[in-house]
């Protein structure tokens, strides 16, 4: 069954209720509140560490656990930190800082943002990370992304595959994210005018994990 078809307005209500795990969030929201930008080593180690490990995206995180360039604080003092300093990263967040909504006419800028951190990650660990990147991105601009998991794309499952095209054609985007974020825009738009219920990308989070 499409979840279209699953949802009720006791789910919607619950999305938009306390959870225990709202605290934590709290504090990762707050972290990247106060240390936004990529220019002080410890931020980034903590930015990263912590977020990843909360979210089981840690950027070292492989299917094989024994290769040792990969494990410890080594990898993100002598990897993960200078590569993240290095990066064009906090001239991508700035693109995002004149964007008050996630809809379908800021998309394409979303989109291309999370295609560039996903390709520093990529760097950085050798893996696809687009999980990671879009978790990285909702703690620092909560407004702008969902976060996406197998979770999450298990529990969309059924909604159409038909998304809003990019504004400008040229922009690069990870087709999967995208895919991903036409699906959440869509439920988002049909629970406003079935609930007139605005859900924001962490009260669509907890609908989907409740789904």
């Amino acid at each position: 069954m499409a979840l279209m078809e699953k949802l009720t307005l006791q789910m919607i209500e619950d999305a938009t209720g306390e959870y225990m795990y709202d605290l934590g969030n709290k504090t990762l929201y707050e972290l990247c509140s106060k240390h936004p930008n990529h220019t002080d080593n410890q931020a980034i180690y903590a930015k990263v560490w912590l977020i990843g490990r909360a979210y089981a995206a840690a950027i070292e995180r492989r299917r094989q656990t024994s290769d040792e360039a990969f494990e410890g604080e080594k990898f993100y003092t002598d990897n993960v930190v200078p590569k993240m300093r290095q990066s064009q990263i906090d001239a991508w967040f700035s693109r995002l800082k004149s964007i008050s909504e996630l809809n379908e006419q800021s998309l394409d800028v979303i989109l291309n943002v999370h295609f560039e951190l996903t390709g520093l990650f990529r760097e950085i660990s050798g893996l696809e990370k687009r999980s990671l990147a879009s978790k990285y991105l909702h703690f620092h601009f909560p407004h702008l992304f969902f976060i996406f998991d197998t979770r999450a794309v298990a529990a969309l499952r059924g909604i159409s595959d038909e998304i809003t095209r990019a504004v400008h054609a040229d922009t690069k985007t990870d087709n999967e994210y995208r895919k991903f974020c036409g699906k959440c825009l869509r439920v988002c738009r049909d629970i406003e005018q079935k609930y007139s219920q605005k859900l924001t990308p962490r009260q669509l989070d907890n609908l989907l994990w409740n789904a």
